[in-house]
Formats: structure tokens, sequence, C-alpha cells
């Protein structure tokens, strides 16, 4: 029997329909999702930019340096600090690196401690400190965040200090120029995040010298301890 075109053509219709049955009956599509969550906390760091300079002293040293990127550790003997230095100042510049991701405070607390009884001895009033240029550099670093110096920088510069006309000691006395202006945590330093979204690794941060300062005198002699504590925080 011959079978006409139209038998075959009804016949592929036929097939087509069976097929496109069969692909909708036996395929399936499904989704689904990850939902994640993350946190990342204020963070801020301190440590030892680097090696101590320590100028105008008379005998002592550098005990314990600072090394860059580690703990801030130092620990330094400024030597002579009666009439027989003839230097002007006995200035020891430490050299920190601040890092955070927020606005940050530096604060520095100090004391005093001397074998003297009497008030020639030396206070921390006889103490220079100040905080010097502010460097953000490098890789990494915001650049253009700006910082706040709440010391008034060298202790050893002329504005800084002078010789008191009725006592004849010399006295530090520009605003937070002396450690008895740090009796108690005192802003020495605050400013906008630091790094950037880098990884930790990068080493790079904000660095700024620490500075310390004694005129040599006719102090009482004895021995004198000094300690400076220095903390970083992210309010």
């Amino acid at each position: 029997m011959k079978v006409s075109d139209k038998t075959y053509s009804l016949l592929f219709a036929a097939i087509a329909l069976i097929v496109t049955f069969d692909s909708t009956a036996f395929s399936q599509s499904t989704t689904g999702t990850v939902n994640m969550s993350a946190t990342v906390s204020k963070f801020v760091e301190l440590n030892s930019g680097g090696g101590v300079t320590l100028s105008g002293n008379s005998g002592g040293g550098v005990t314990t340096d600072g090394t860059v990127n580690n703990p801030l550790a130092v620990i330094v003997n400024l030597g002579e600090l009666g009439p027989s230095n003839t230097s002007s100042f006995v200035t020891a510049s430490v050299p920190l690196k601040v890092r955070s991701n927020a606005a940050y405070v530096l604060s520095m607390s100090a004391t005093v401690t001397s074998t003297g009884s009497t008030a020639n001895r030396i206070t921390s009033a006889d103490i220079g400190f100040g905080l010097g240029a502010i460097s953000r550099s490098g890789v990494g670093v915001n650049a253009s965040g700006t910082d706040t110096n709440a010391t008034s920088g060298d202790p050893t510069l002329v504005a800084n200090g002078s010789v008191n006309a009725t006592t004849g000691r010399y006295n530090f006395t520009a605003t937070r120029s002396n450690l008895s202006a740090f009796a108690t945590s005192t802003t020495a330093l605050s400013g906008q995040y630091i790094m950037n979204a880098v990884p930790r690794a990068n080493t790079n941060g904000l660095t700024v010298p620490a500075i310390f300062a004694i005129k040599p005198q006719f102090f009482e002699n004895g021995t004198s301890t000094i300690v400076a504590t220095f903390t970083v925080t992210a309010p």
C-alpha cells in the first residue's frame, strides 16, 4: 500500500509530540542559595617604628633598642644629667608605628621616681616630651587622612621652654610639653583611619617619633626612673 506524504507528515508530527512530552516529563530544574555573614571589627596596633636615637648624653646608651614592626619595649639609659654634662639637652627620639582601620587615639601616661628627697630632684616636669613630624606614607596607607598632635612637638624647640626668671630652673612651659601633663593617660595624637584595604602582611603605617628631653642642671644627686606607657585605641 502506498503511504502518502500527508501520512508521513502526520507520523513525524506525532513523533515530535512524543519527544516533547518525554522531555517535559523527565527534565527538572532546582535552585539553592547560600547565605553568609561577616564582621570587620575596629582594629588598632602600636609597634616600634625602628631604632632609638640618643643625643647629648654623657655615658649611658640604648640598652634595648626598638625593632621596626615589633612590640614597643625600649630601654634607654640617659646617662649623666647633672652639670658635668655640658650638652644643652639629652634627647631620646623613639619612633612609633601606628596602624588602624578606624579613627584612632594614641594616649600616654608617665611616671617619674627619684631617690632624691628635695625639690631639686628630677621630677616629671623636668622631662620634656612631644611628638615630632607625623608621616603617612607607603603603599596601602591612607595618605590623605588627617591627624591632630596634642603635644607641642619637639620639646627642645625654643618656643617650648625657658629658664624661669624667678627660680633659675629650666622649665618646659608649652602645652603638654613635659611628663607632668601625662600623670594619667592623656591623648597625645588622634586621627582618621590609617590603613586602606590591604592584607596585614603589608607593614606600612603611620610613623611618628616620641621625643623625650632633659636639660642637664644642678639636680639633687641620685638616680631617677622614667616610665612612659603608650596606648592606642579606636573609640
